[in-house]
């Protein structure tokens, strides 16, 4: 078994490269050497991403391909032969132009007709051939990122490419990219080894050696042990600290792709600054410094927890350092902070008329005028009273983006309204929801707690869906600036989550917005693990109640368990399937249902009809579903002993305006036709 190393050294790699490429390189890898694994096992792909390196250990490998059988193609059978049954100059170019021999060409049946061609068996290529030959080919396919060009090669990177190891086993696989050839060279830390500032040159004498090597060279070049590192350490100063670290995923994996060698420093923060709301000292922390902060007792205590990628000896000397910098920027907030509570929020509010929210759609004030608008329509329709509750906090709403502190730091933004607006006296449900419209902001954030913050928060993100689609800024599939698809998933977790009964139809009078909306619900099924099938068979029907299609989905979902499920969907299929398309339904005539059979389905419809309209209008899908069980015994009994489509056109018409009418009953929860099985 082989082992295949390629490590390409750079300078620093923003973050973001770091984790994109990390994903990129585990598909690509696996999919490029799939035919060269000896076996399946989550051991044949080991990925390393730090700043300065991006590496994987391929492991498992075969020396050769299997030989491949093909099938070569050639020109149409009735031009390879002619009238003698002999092969023609067309046949005989294509036997030599492919080195088959004549005896192995055959007459070879496809959909597009007869041709001449011919089976072979390909050897399959050499492992070292193959990494010589493909492993170029991946500096050319990693994703577009922002990028630089830094020598006369031409060839761009986020950072430039100072040094490139391809080792099969003990042997180099030379070759070159960006004026760099391959070898087997790698730089250790640059910081904890010699010369400072680069780190040791090492050689590695065998691939499977990287991880040793690097680790002594005080690299955690895994990226997943880093982040154990890091996690470890931070829950050690916790516990040492009797606090609870303020855990941030987003956070943690950013420190992850700063630092090689992670070491934590706890620092002191002055208690002066804790007179700052908790949120405004997190964000200064996180996004201007990348520090954690500790909590107890659901507050914030004067200590925080950086990260340095190098283990000096003095730590009270970067411990020094890191403080000091911290208390310039949280010394500028707590400034901001207290200029901001000498004003009055509402003062900011025409003020609003000053920021632009888009060249086409106006200024800020004109946006938050347009949420007025659709929350006032949004609570007539789901039955929110308070009116002037309404237009106090929508106006409030954005009126903090005028304050110093958002300006600074615009992550803040909603959240310093809320403790503006509490400390000028506000309503707290007020002061919450300046806070709330914002929610959920990712599609796992957290969702509005209050009525008001969720009514907020529906009428914002509707806007912003609605106006930029009207205009034409429809979202790219690999760029959306303003937050289109973002909006579009709040409204559909806000519906769902919040469990609001709402038909978007009544707000939204263009079609392709709604379809859009929709679109978003069907990413959000899917996410939860729903079948496409069943998404589809509801989502089909397009109608606008985002939370009534999410209870179908679910209830649907629940019917696949039954024994007998694909049975069941089959009878309820067949009922839409025998419908032809153009066929325009009239009222039954009991008087021209002949057969028992018919004459019991219609009964029986009857009988459920009026219930199972009632369980729809009340949302009991599950009940609903019922019903049309208990129908598919007299559906099954109709479909095995009565002809539909006789020469008789009225009863024919007659049997299938009943069949109609079940599947329009049907229709109030899926299109069944949709649904795979059966």
């Amino acid at each position: 078994m082989k082992s295949y190393l390629l490590e390409i050294g750079c300078e620093e790699l923003p973050p973001k490269a770091i984790l994109t490429y990390k994903e990129f390189l585990k598909e690509y890898v696996s999919q490029t050497f799939k035919d060269f694994f000896i076996y399946n096992s989550p051991e044949n792909i080991k990925i390393y991403v730090t700043p300065r390196r991006l590496a994987v250990l391929i492991k498992n490998l075969k020396e050769r391909q299997d030989n491949q059988k093909i099938t070569l193609i050639g020109p149409p059978y009735k031009v390879a032969i002619d009238s003698e049954g002999k092969f023609t100059k067309a046949a005989l170019s294509f036997a030599e132009k492919n080195n088959i021999p004549l005896e192995k060409l055959e007459k070879i049946t496809t959909e597009k007709g007869e041709y001449l061609g011919a089976t072979i068996e390909k050897e399959g290529e050499s492992l070292e051939s193959f990494i010589k030959h493909n492993t170029p080919q991946l500096f050319n396919q990693f994703p577009q990122l922002k990028s630089m060009k830094w020598n006369d090669s031409d060839y761009r990177f986020p950072r430039p490419i100072r040094w490139i190891v391809s080792l099969l086993d003990d042997k180099v696989i030379d070759f070159e990219v960006a004026s760099v050839k391959a070898d087997r060279f790698t730089y250790l830390h640059r910081f904890m080894t010699k010369p400072i500032g680069r780190g040791e040159r090492k050689d590695i004498n065998h691939a499977n050696d990287y991880e040793e090597i690097t680790k002594l060279g005080y690299i955690i070049a895994n990226f997943e042990d880093r982040k154990h590192s890091i996690k470890t350490q931070y829950e050690g100063f916790a516990r040492q600290l009797n606090a609870s670290i303020i855990e941030d995923d987003e956070l943690i994996d950013e420190i992850t792709c700063l630092t090689e060698f992670p070491v934590g420093i706890v620092g002191d923060l002055s208690p002066e600054y804790l007179t700052l709301p908790k949120e405004a000292i997190i964000t200064v922390c996180k996004h201007h410094q990348r520090y954690l902060n500790f909590e107890k007792d659901g507050k914030l205590i004067p200590k925080f927890l950086a990260f340095s990628n190098n283990a000096v000896k003095d730590r009270d000397v970067v411990k020094n350092g890191y403080e000091k910098v911290l208390r310039a920027r949280l010394e500028d907030a707590l400034f901001f902070y207290k200029e901001d509570l000498k004003k009055k929020l509402d003062d900011n509010i025409e003020k609003l008329k000053g920021i632009q929210f888009h060249e086409k759609l106006g200024s800020m004030y004109d946006k938050v005028l347009r949420n007025l608008e659709l929350a006032l329509k949004l609570a007539d329709l789901i039955g929110y009273k308070d009116v002037e509750k309404i237009k106090r906090a929508v106006m409030l709403s954005k009126a903090d983006l005028l304050t110093e502190m958002v300006k600074e730091f615009d992550e803040l933004q909603g959240i310093m309204g809320m403790y503006y607006s509490q400390k000028q006296g506000e309503e707290e449900e007020i002061s919450r929801s300046i806070y709330e419209h914002y929610l959920p902001k990712t599609a796992e954030d957290n969702i509005p707690e209050t009525n008001l913050g969720t009514l907020l928060a529906l009428a914002d993100k509707l806007d912003t869906v609605i106006s930029f689609i009207k205009i034409g800024e429809l979202p790219k599939p690999s760029a959306d600036p303003f937050g289109i698809r973002r909006n579009a998933i709040g409204i559909v977790r806000l519906l769902v989550e919040k469990e609001i009964d709402l038909d978007l139809r009544k707000v939204i009078d263009d079609e392709s917005i709604l379809d859009f909306i929709l679109s978003r619900l069907e990413s959000y099924l899917q996410s939860k693990g729903y079948k496409t099938d069943i998404i589809n068979a509801v989502l089909s029907l397009k109608d606008g109640n985002i939370y009534r299609n999410y209870l179908k989905v679910k209830a649907l979902s629940q019917l696949r368990n039954l024994p007998d499920y694909e049975n069941v969907i089959m009878v309820f299929k067949r009922v839409g399937n025998i419908i032809p398309e153009d066929f325009r339904s009239s009222n039954v005539d009991v008087n021209l249902l002949v057969s028992e059979p018919e004459k019991e389905l219609y009964k029986k419809f009857i009988e459920i009809k009026d219930k199972f309209k009632q369980f729809i209008e009340n949302k009991d899908y599950d009940k609903a579903l019922g019903l049309m069980l208990e129908l598919k015994p007299y559906i099954d009994r109709f479909f095995d002993n009565v002809m539909i489509m006789v020469e008789d056109e009225k009863l024919k018409n007659n049997r299938l305006s009943l069949l109609k009418e079940i599947n329009d009953l049907f229709r109030n929860i899926a299109d069944f036709t949709k649904l795979i099985g059966g």
